[in-house]
Order: C-alpha cells, then sequence, then structure tokens
C-alpha cells in the first residue's frame, strides 16, 4: 500500500503503540513519552490522517449496490459448499442488520479509527506551543500556528464523519436534542463517563474547529502542494460541505462561490466517448474496462484534498474470484443517453470460475486494478474514495441555490458540470422551464449520485435528504426493509467501545 508519511522515530512507534489497543474515548495515558520538537509534532500530525481502509461497508449501506446470488463461488477448488467471500463481510450493513458490524470478522473500525486520529489532533493543539524549535533563535510561530490550523481541521474532518455514521442527521429544528456522538477535546487524564453529545453540539464543535483552521492557517500560510493535507483552502471546501449537511444555503453559496472563484476545473469526460459507451461495456478483460485516466486521481487539477484509500474494496471486487455484490442496475440505467459516465465509471466484467458463468457489473471508476477480494486489506495502493473534489463544490452550490429558489443559478451550475461529461453530438443543456423547485431538488439528488457514487456520499445524502423507504433481497430470498426515516440511518456504535465505555448510549432500534 502507498503511504503518505514514515514515521521515523522512536518515541512516535512508541506512543502509538501504546495508544493503539485502548479506545480513544479514554484518557491519555499517563507518564508515557511525549513530543517535544516541532518535528515530533509533525509527525504525530502526519499520523492522525487515516489511511487505512475504514469504512468498506459504507456503499453497501446505499442503493447504489445489489446482491446477485448466482455469482457466489462455490468452493476456492471447485465443488462443495458456498465459500463465502469478502464481500460477505459487508452482508450485515446490506441487509440493514441491527448493527452493520455483524457480519465483519474484526469489527467496525471506524469509530475507533477516527477518534484516534481525534486524539492526534488534540495533542498537538494542546501543546504544540511548548515545542521546542529546530531552529536556534527562531521561535518558529507561523509554523506552530500553522500547524495547529491543519490540527484543528483534521479533528473536524473526523467528527463529521462520525457525526453522520454514529448520530442523528442535522435538522435544525431538533439539534438541540437529537443524539450525536461523544466529544473529546482533551488529552488528559479525566473522571468522566463519556456520553453522546446532541447533534448541535457536535456540529458546533465542527464549526468551531473549522473557523479556528482557517483563521491560523490564512494568518500563518505555509504552501502545501500536497493534497493529502489541509490548507485554508481545502478547509474552506470541507467547511462548504458542512454548511450543505447543516441547511445553511447561504454560506453554503458564498463558501463554494470562494472556491470556484479560485478553482473552477472540472473533470473533462467528452474525448472518453471513444472507448467509454456500450460496445466496449463487456470484457473478460480487465485492461480494456480500466482504459483512461484515474477519476479521482490525487494529480487531477478538479481534485481538492483527498484522504484514506479505495473503499469499495473488497465489496466491489472481482479478482481473483468476484464477489457477490455488483453496482445496483437501476441505478445504471438512471444515466441518460450519452452521459458518458455511466461506462467510464462502471463495467460488466466476465468470468468462468470453478464451473460458474460469472458477469458483474462493477466499479471502474479508478481505473486501476481492483486488488484481491480474499481480505479487507490490498496487497497495493488503488486510490481514494474519501475526497473533496470540484464536482461537489458545484453541486453544493447548486443544491443551495435550489433551496433558496434562484433555479436559473442552480442550473447553471448543474449544466457547467454535464456539459463536460456527456457526447456532445447528444448534450443538451438543461432549461429552467422544465423544473419546479420540488423536481429540480429532485433532479439534483439524482445528479449527485451519479457524479459522486461510489464516494461514500449516496449514504450519508440519504440520511440527510428524504430517508427514503427501501427494500432488498439478500442470501436465500430473505427480505431486508428499510422503513421511511428508519431509525437504522443511524450506526450503532462498535459493541467493543461500549464494552469499554458502557455510557455510550446505543442507537434506538
Amino acid at each position: 500500500m502507498k503511504t503518505i508519511f514514515k514515521i521515523s522515530q522512536i518515541i512516535f512507534v512508541m506512543l502509538i503503540m501504546l495508544t493503539s489497543c485502548e479506545s480513544y474515548l479514554e484518557e491519555m495515558p499517563q507518564n508515557k513519552l511525549e513530543p517535544s520538537t516541532i518535528d515530533d509534532y509533525r509527525e504525530l500530525l502526519n499520523n492522525a490522517y487515516i489511511t487505512d481502509r475504514v469504512m468498506p461497508y459504507i456503499d453497501a449501506l446505499s442503493d447504489d449496490v445489489e446482491l446477485i446470488e448466482s455469482n457466489h463461488v462455490f468452493g476456492l477448488y471447485g465443488g462443495g459448499d458456498p465459500m463465502p467471500d469478502a464481500g460477505d463481510q459487508m452482508l450485515s450493513a446490506y441487509m440493514w442488520d441491527d448493527s452493520h458490524e455483524f457480519s465483519i470478522a474484526r469489527g467496525d473500525k471506524a469509530f475507533s479509527s477516527l477518534y484516534e486520529s481525534i486524539f492526534y489532533t488534540n495533542v498537538v493543539i494542546d501543546k504544540i506551543d511548548d515545542a521546542l524549535s529546530t531552529t536556534v533563535g527562531d521561535d518558529m510561530l507561523n509554523i506552530k500556528n500553522n500547524m495547529k490550523g491543519e490540527a484543528y481541521a483534521l479533528r473536524a474532518y473526523s467528527y463529521f464523519y462520525l457525526v453522520n455514521l454514529y448520530g442523528q442527521y442535522y435538522d435544525p429544528a431538533t439539534a438541540d436534542t437529537d443524539f450525536g456522538i461523544p466529544i473529546t477535546t482533551s488529552t488528559g487524564a479525566e473522571d468522566k463517563a463519556y456520553l453522546r453529545a446532541t447533534v448541535q453540539e457536535v456540529y458546533d464543535q465542527i464549526l468551531s474547529d473549522i473557523e479556528q483552521a482557517i483563521t491560523l492557517m490564512e494568518a500563518n500560510p505555509i504552501e502545501k502542494i500536497d493534497n493529502r493535507l489541509f490548507d485554508a483552502f481545502r478547509v474552506k471546501a470541507l467547511a462548504s460541505r458542512v454548511a450543505l449537511y447543516m441547511n445553511d444555503w447561504d454560506k453554503t453559496i458564498a463558501l463554494s462561490t470562494e472556491i470556484l472563484d479560485k478553482n473552477s476545473n472540472i473533470f473533462d469526460l467528452r474525448s472518453a466517448i471513444s472507448f467509454a459507451n456500450a460496445e466496449n461495456n463487456a470484457s473478460t478483460s480487465t485492461s480494456k474496462l480500466r482504459t483512461g485516466q484515474n477519476y479521482l486521481d490525487e494529480n487531477n487539477s478538479n481534485m481538492i484534498f483527498v484522504n484514506g484509500i479505495n473503499e469499495i474494496i473488497p465489496l466491489l471486487a472481482f479478482w481473483p474470484t468476484t464477489t457477490t455484490f455488483s453496482v445496483n442496475t437501476d441505478f445504471a440505467d438512471t444515466f441518460e443517453e450519452g452521459d458518458v459516465r455511466r461506462f467510464y465509471f462502471m463495467g460488466t466484467f466476465i468470468r468462468d470460475i470453478f464451473g460458474v458463468h460469472l458477469e458483474k457489473l462493477t466499479c471502474f471508476k479508478h481505473r486501476s486494478a481492483t486488488p484481491f477480494a480474499f481480505g479487507m486489506t490490498s496487497y497495493r495502493f488503488d486510490g481514494y474514495t474519501r475526497v473533496i473534489r470540484i464536482e461537489e463544490i458545484l453541486l453544493n452550490r447548486a443544491e443551495a441555490y435550489a433551496q433558496n429558489g434562484d433555479l436559473q443559478s442552480a442550473i447553471n451550475d448543474l449544466n457547467k458540470i454535464r456539459e463536460k461529461k456527456f457526447d456532445p453530438a447528444l448534450y443538451v443543456d438543461l432549461s429552467v422551464g422544465s423544473f419546479t423547485q420540488e423536481s429540480l431538488l429532485t433532479f439534483i439528488y439524482e445528479e449527485r449520485r451519479r457524479e459522486l457514487c461510489f464516494e461514500g456520499h449516496r449514504w450519508f445524502d440519504l440520511r440527510r435528504t428524504t430517508r427514503p423507504a427501501m427494500s432488498r433481497v439478500g442470501y436465500n430470498g430473505a427480505v431486508a426493509n428499510l422503513m421511511q426515516d428508519d431509525l437504522r440511518y443511524v450506526l450503532q456504535v462498535p459493541e467493543k467501545e461500549i464494552d469499554i465505555n458502557p455510557s455510550i448510549e446505543r442507537a434506538p432500534r
């Protein structure tokens, strides 16, 4: 796996080892080695960026995938009982069981990983002012303040994911009483129970951290070419997403406009029609389906921030066996004629293995080889799915414009995206006369689903917008139903975390 950072100092290896086996809602271990120099804090903050695959179930929860039981491979060497594939670990999420982690062999890693990140950011925020400088006579205050701002940004990022996984969605009318997730900003020993804060309190913490991050990094600018690190511009892109989730339409528009004034690059797919089309859709050779540029490559000019690795593995893996999950064909059919994204993002991989004929509509958005399906981890680096990019910012602004009743501005933003994604011979601008406010918002949600598919957005968008009723079929005809506004739109905190911190209440069922 490609890694961003190298932890070279023994002090940090020891610190990480000493804390990694504990819940990150427990107090900081006492009498442990702590960082002292600016370089120490830089390495500690680097380690706060989550580079692992921690939420591979996120798309299984959504309506963008489906289970095709006939693709369940029998016996590794042929014959015998059906062999559970790695995708089966996502079955509890797919079937909306009371806990999504029932089928995951080692349980849900997102909760502990995100709080681990928060722990490291808390150390940097609390203690970097006292860091020893690396240059005699230079207090390096600008570096310290910029790093502190970066820590605030990363803490906001972690809390955003935590509350959208394990807390209720943001409703301005009820956020003051709706349950969120625990907030911890301390690194010292504390004799207290970790209770769920309200949704409003969590978002207030996120907003405060974002404000601190922007203020500190703008006042102490340091160029960061690597878009895997937060700077002030990337924090504002995160803030655009947060404002959208909080239904703050004016702020969403203002932030998005500020971002788009500096970068309005859109990934242009018009030249890809020569290979991304129905004729080239099905293949026994992955090389043909991988033709073209990785849509989510960190070096693409439309990419603002990237984090982690590809979360759709093992859910949609197809090599060396094929997992039972495929891209939902009903979703694939929502792409209009001439929309190059349909055949750029997904293709049908055909394989005969152990006497079973498999046809799997899978995701090729990354244009890279999907790694082995035999485990939760990859033997190679295989791209990102936790990203912030220009198309998302445009969609954020379009939705906010539509919510404010400015339908023409919303249409303009949609057309900016779609014009670069369609076969020019078939492209037609959207017209404001074709929509009401309600139908335009529905269309924007559908356009978000298409453009942002398999980047972790769909489940969150379903939660924050309509929380619809959904139904699906699992193995042996088992039927799962999610009711309108179902309580299971909030995931359960992992059982091991509740065992350590019983004061964290389970989400109601």
